[in-house]
């Protein structure tokens, strides 16, 4: 997901008991998006896990907020405040990708767990395939397994 579309995520469009989130906002562009985003087991645990935590958890509030009191996170910050301190306890050493980069990367995952060209495209939303091949960007419509297969590749058992 891009930057804006994660801080314009709200639990309304987060689907835990079928694996899928709908990204239907953007905050940083301010348009509105309707792609459907197939989750993976791990994903749909880790935010059902973040779900039970957040104080913030009805409907419409936003899956991202600030802790305390639920307003959208400033973007400017996020890779100071949350994005480094997790890539450090990850182990990740290497310089600080931003978040397009981390999308390219997360999309290069899927194609090279050998994801349909047409499901990288729909992740990404892109609208012709030849944005897609250029950056090797993969989306979810309606591809059984696939989420499960990108997942264990990134994270192997």
């Amino acid at each position: 997901m891009r930057r804006g579309e994660l801080l314009g995520l709200r639990w309304q469009d987060v689907h835990l008991l079928d694996n899928l989130l709908h990204v239907r906002q953007t905050i940083v562009q301010g348009r509105i998006t309707t792609p459907t985003i197939h989750l993976g087991p791990r994903t749909t645990a880790l935010l059902a896990k973040h779900y039970e935590h957040s104080r913030y958890h009805t409907d419409p509030n936003l899956v991202f907020s600030h802790p305390h009191l639920g307003t959208p996170l400033d973007p400017n910050r996020l890779a100071t405040a949350y994005l480094r301190p997790a890539l450090h306890a990850a182990g990740i050493t290497k310089p600080f990708r931003p978040y397009h980069d981390l999308r390219h990367t997360s999309l290069t995952h899927e194609a090279a767990a050998g994801n349909p060209h047409t499901y990288i495209q729909a992740k990404a939303g892109h609208s012709t395939s030849t944005t897609t091949e250029r950056y090797i960007h993969a989306a979810q419509t309606a591809f059984p397994g696939a989420p499960h297969r990108y997942e264990v590749r990134l994270f192997p058992p």
